[in-house]
């Protein structure tokens, strides 16, 4: 590169009157604050109209064009396009700024070098996009459509995915639409583009209406955590784990516990602790579970225990103590029990 970007941005815009600098400068945030104007307040601040601050605007980009300091910008353009095309003719503007800058004004740099630059096309943020560039609309379109089709994908699946998975599928729809086969780097830059494709905090894949990849509350929370831990814990234990994954929650152990009692995605069972009811845990009383257990046919003690300790996390002397209810069980004589009909 001939200069750094940052100089590259002040060089334009010296190229300009006074105050058509100033109002390029406060569009693009290219002052120390970084800050981006809109139009009515660059128009307020000049006591001119909104439609005066886009002539002016457009008018010190094309200035800026048909410059002789212009010509200088040659070799960061090159830049920018082999880097867009590098991964893949399509890449997501935050991906672009976090490449070529620290953020604040040099990441508004970035962007105003790469409106000038006339070989990329800007798409800007929408609900199912992040705002991105390419190199031709053709290779973006391509993109995109291979993307609604993952997103798609996922969001039919019950469950998530892992990122391998993911990068299969969108290999394939790279194949399905004549795209040169994706580098693990395209991968990642293709899927920086799409809002509806995302990862929890356990980097699980899927669709990012998904509770399971966008949590909405602690009750989902306290689920992704169960799932990873694979056992069950003590709602206390669940709150530091929902903490250690997302810190910026307060999260209260009574409130996790207040939670989990409302889901039928958890099973009181044992003392304070809960395990999932996908597990096999079920809801009730020790005296519900031997009943259930029971309701097949006679079992032997041993055979009861292990049913019901299957069931809850309680000692087996509770399950013998609760077994002595003679109005809901019975011993039969060869040692077996069953339930009282």
């Amino acid at each position: 590169m001939t200069y750094d970007i940052k100089t590259a941005s002040s060089a334009m815009l010296a190229c300009l009157p006074k105050r058509s600098a100033a109002i390029l400068e406060k569009r693009f945030g290219l002052g120390k604050s970084g800050k981006r104007f809109t139009l009515e307040a660059i128009g307020n601040s000049y006591g001119i109209t909104r439609e005066r601050v886009r002539q002016i605007e457009a008018d010190g980009l094309n200035r800026i064009r048909k410059s002789a300091e212009f010509a200088n910008l040659e070799p960061l353009f090159s830049e920018f396009t082999e880097y867009i095309k590098q991964l893949g003719g399509i890449v997501a503007e935050n991906k672009l700024f976090s490449h070529y800058s620290n953020g604040g004004v040099f990441s508004e740099a970035v962007r105003f070098l790469h409106i000038l630059h006339p070989h990329v096309i800007y798409r800007g943020e929408s609900d199912i996009w992040h705002s991105r560039w390419g190199l031709d609309g053709v290779t973006m379109d391509s993109v995109e459509h291979v993307l609604e089709r993952v997103s798609d994908a996922v969001k039919s699946k019950t469950g998530t995915v892992t990122y391998e998975e993911l990068a299969d599928m969108i290999r394939h729809g790279f194949a399905a639409e004549s795209l040169p086969a994706p580098t693990d780097a395209v991968v990642s830059a293709a899927l920086a583009i799409s809002k509806q494709i995302g990862k929890n905090y356990f980097n699980q894949w899927g669709h990012t209406s998904s509770s399971l990849v966008r949590p909405r509350g602690v009750r989902d929370l306290a689920y992704l955590v169960f799932q990873q831990t694979g056992a069950p814990m003590h709602f206390s234990a669940a709150a530091e784990h929902i903490r250690a994954v997302a810190s910026p929650r307060r999260v209260h152990a009574q409130t996790v516990h207040n939670e989990l009692i409302k889901d039928k995605r958890f099973v009181l069972v044992g003392r304070g602790m809960y395990g999932l009811a996908e597990w096999g845990y079920e809801p009730g009383t020790v005296q519900d579970i031997i009943a259930r257990a029971l309701s097949s046919g006679p079992l032997s003690k041993d055979a009861l225990v292990e049913k019901v300790l299957r069931k809850r996390q309680v000692k087996k002397n509770t399950v013998f103590i609760n077994l002595q209810n003679r109005k809901l069980f019975k011993k039969f004589p060869d040692g077996t029990y069953g339930n009282v009909i």
